[in-house]
Protein backbone atom coordinates (compact mmCIF):
# COMPACT_ATOMS: atom_id res chain seq x y z
CA UNK A 1 0.00 0.00 0.00
CA UNK A 2 1.90 3.35 -1.01
CA UNK A 3 0.27 6.44 -0.48
CA UNK A 4 0.83 9.79 -2.37
CA UNK A 5 1.21 12.74 -0.67
CA UNK A 6 0.96 15.84 -2.81
CA UNK A 7 1.90 18.38 0.18
CA UNK A 8 5.03 19.38 2.31
CA UNK A 9 3.16 17.70 4.86
CA UNK A 10 3.06 14.21 3.73
CA UNK A 11 4.98 12.83 7.33
CA UNK A 12 1.96 14.00 9.35
CA UNK A 13 -0.49 12.26 6.76
CA UNK A 14 1.38 8.69 6.88
CA UNK A 15 2.02 8.99 10.55
CA UNK A 16 -2.26 9.58 11.00
CA UNK A 17 -2.91 6.97 8.63
CA UNK A 18 -0.58 4.78 10.25
CA UNK A 19 -2.09 5.64 13.54
CA UNK A 20 -5.37 5.30 12.56
CA UNK A 21 -4.36 1.20 11.54
CA UNK A 22 -3.06 0.91 14.09
CA UNK A 23 -6.07 2.02 16.43
CA UNK A 24 -8.17 -0.16 13.55
CA UNK A 25 -6.46 -3.48 14.35
CA UNK A 26 -6.54 -3.22 17.96
CA UNK A 27 -10.46 -2.53 17.81
CA UNK A 28 -10.59 -5.49 15.48
CA UNK A 29 -8.56 -7.63 17.22
CA UNK A 30 -10.07 -7.13 20.75
CA UNK A 31 -13.43 -7.46 19.21
CA UNK A 32 -12.83 -11.23 17.64
CA UNK A 33 -11.99 -12.15 21.87
CA UNK A 34 -14.58 -9.60 23.21
CA UNK A 35 -17.23 -12.02 22.87
CA UNK A 36 -16.66 -13.40 26.54
CA UNK A 37 -15.50 -10.57 28.57
CA UNK A 38 -16.52 -7.67 27.07
CA UNK A 39 -15.60 -4.87 24.95
CA UNK A 40 -16.86 -1.29 25.94
CA UNK A 41 -16.83 1.31 22.87
CA UNK A 42 -18.04 5.06 23.68
CA UNK A 43 -16.89 8.53 23.63
CA UNK A 44 -15.07 11.00 25.81
CA UNK A 45 -13.44 13.92 26.16
CA UNK A 46 -10.22 12.65 24.60
CA UNK A 47 -12.15 11.03 21.51
CA UNK A 48 -13.11 7.54 20.59
CA UNK A 49 -12.86 5.35 23.85
CA UNK A 50 -12.35 1.33 23.89
CA UNK A 51 -11.94 -0.98 26.52
CA UNK A 52 -11.47 -4.83 26.78
CA UNK A 53 -12.26 -6.30 29.89
CA UNK A 54 -9.34 -9.58 30.01
CA UNK A 55 -11.06 -10.71 33.06
CA UNK A 56 -12.74 -9.98 36.36
CA UNK A 57 -10.58 -6.93 37.15
CA UNK A 58 -7.90 -6.35 34.42
CA UNK A 59 -8.55 -4.54 31.28
CA UNK A 60 -6.86 -3.00 28.36
CA UNK A 61 -8.06 0.34 27.17
CA UNK A 62 -7.12 2.36 24.47
CA UNK A 63 -7.84 6.38 23.08
CA UNK A 64 -8.10 7.64 19.75
CA UNK A 65 -8.15 11.25 19.63
CA UNK A 66 -9.56 11.21 16.13
CA UNK A 67 -5.95 12.58 14.51
CA UNK A 68 -2.90 13.10 16.07
CA UNK A 69 -2.47 10.64 18.82
CA UNK A 70 -3.45 7.18 20.50
CA UNK A 71 -2.94 5.92 23.91
CA UNK A 72 -3.27 2.44 25.01
CA UNK A 73 -3.33 1.60 29.14
CA UNK A 74 -3.45 -1.87 31.14
CA UNK A 75 -5.47 -1.07 33.88
CA UNK A 76 -6.34 -2.99 37.64
CA UNK A 77 -9.92 -2.38 38.54
CA UNK A 78 -11.12 -2.22 42.50
CA UNK A 79 -14.57 -2.63 42.34
CA UNK A 80 -15.00 -2.66 46.30
CA UNK A 81 -12.66 0.17 47.26
CA UNK A 82 -15.42 3.06 46.95
CA UNK A 83 -19.48 2.27 47.63
CA UNK A 84 -21.12 5.74 46.78
CA UNK A 85 -24.36 4.13 45.53
CA UNK A 86 -26.06 0.89 44.88
CA UNK A 87 -24.26 0.64 41.73
CA UNK A 88 -20.80 -0.26 41.16
CA UNK A 89 -18.25 2.62 41.12
CA UNK A 90 -14.70 1.08 40.79
CA UNK A 91 -11.44 3.08 41.28
CA UNK A 92 -9.34 1.75 38.59
CA UNK A 93 -5.08 2.26 37.72
CA UNK A 94 -2.51 1.09 35.04
CA UNK A 95 -0.06 1.96 33.33
CA UNK A 96 0.56 2.85 29.15
CA UNK A 97 2.03 4.23 26.22
CA UNK A 98 0.98 7.63 24.08
CA UNK A 99 2.01 7.96 20.53
CA UNK A 100 1.44 10.96 18.32
CA UNK A 101 2.31 13.42 16.81
CA UNK A 102 2.73 17.51 16.91
CA UNK A 103 3.85 20.32 14.92
CA UNK A 104 7.30 21.85 15.74
CA UNK A 105 9.51 24.76 14.45
CA UNK A 106 13.02 23.59 13.25
CA UNK A 107 16.11 25.66 13.39
CA UNK A 108 15.47 27.60 10.15
CA UNK A 109 11.86 28.52 11.52
CA UNK A 110 10.51 26.05 9.02
CA UNK A 111 7.49 23.72 10.69
CA UNK A 112 7.45 20.50 11.11
CA UNK A 113 5.90 17.48 12.11
CA UNK A 114 7.52 15.62 15.27
CA UNK A 115 7.01 12.08 16.81
CA UNK A 116 5.65 12.08 20.43
CA UNK A 117 6.36 8.56 22.67
CA UNK A 118 5.29 8.91 25.80
CA UNK A 119 4.55 6.59 29.28
CA UNK A 120 1.39 7.51 31.51
CA UNK A 121 -0.18 6.41 34.56
CA UNK A 122 -3.68 6.39 34.71
CA UNK A 123 -6.26 6.50 37.78
CA UNK A 124 -9.90 7.01 37.27
CA UNK A 125 -13.52 6.19 38.48
CA UNK A 126 -15.83 4.18 36.71
CA UNK A 127 -19.85 4.35 37.18
CA UNK A 128 -21.48 1.31 35.95
CA UNK A 129 -25.36 1.58 35.33
CA UNK A 130 -27.09 -1.13 36.31
CA UNK A 131 -29.74 -1.34 33.78
CA UNK A 132 -27.95 -0.86 30.83
CA UNK A 133 -24.58 -2.13 29.71
CA UNK A 134 -22.70 1.21 29.79
CA UNK A 135 -20.36 2.91 32.14
CA UNK A 136 -19.22 6.34 32.61
CA UNK A 137 -16.18 7.15 33.52
CA UNK A 138 -13.62 10.19 34.16
CA UNK A 139 -9.65 9.56 34.76
CA UNK A 140 -6.29 11.83 35.06
CA UNK A 141 -3.17 10.78 32.92
CA UNK A 142 -0.49 11.94 33.78
CA UNK A 143 2.15 11.62 31.10
CA UNK A 144 6.07 11.56 30.83
CA UNK A 145 7.18 12.42 27.29
CA UNK A 146 10.32 10.32 26.37
CA UNK A 147 10.20 11.65 22.67
CA UNK A 148 9.05 14.79 21.17
CA UNK A 149 9.98 17.27 23.04
CA UNK A 150 10.37 15.73 26.59
CA UNK A 151 8.21 17.05 29.66
CA UNK A 152 5.83 15.87 32.07
CA UNK A 153 2.24 16.69 31.53
CA UNK A 154 -1.17 16.09 33.07
CA UNK A 155 -4.28 14.78 31.00
CA UNK A 156 -7.76 13.78 32.06
CA UNK A 157 -10.89 12.65 30.34
CA UNK A 158 -14.59 12.19 30.98
CA UNK A 159 -16.58 9.77 28.97
CA UNK A 160 -19.22 6.95 28.01
CA UNK A 161 -18.68 3.14 27.23
CA UNK A 162 -21.51 1.10 25.85
CA UNK A 163 -20.21 -2.62 26.87
CA UNK A 164 -21.14 -5.61 23.92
Amino acid sequence: FRSKSYSTNGGNIKMRKSLISLFAVLVITTGAFGQNTGLGIGLSTDGLSAKYWMGSSNAVAVTWNFGTSVAADYLFDKPDMLNLTDATTPVYYGAGLSLGTHKGINDDLEETTEFDLGVRGVIGIGYYLSAYPVDIFIESTPTLKLLGGGGFGFGGSLGIRYFF
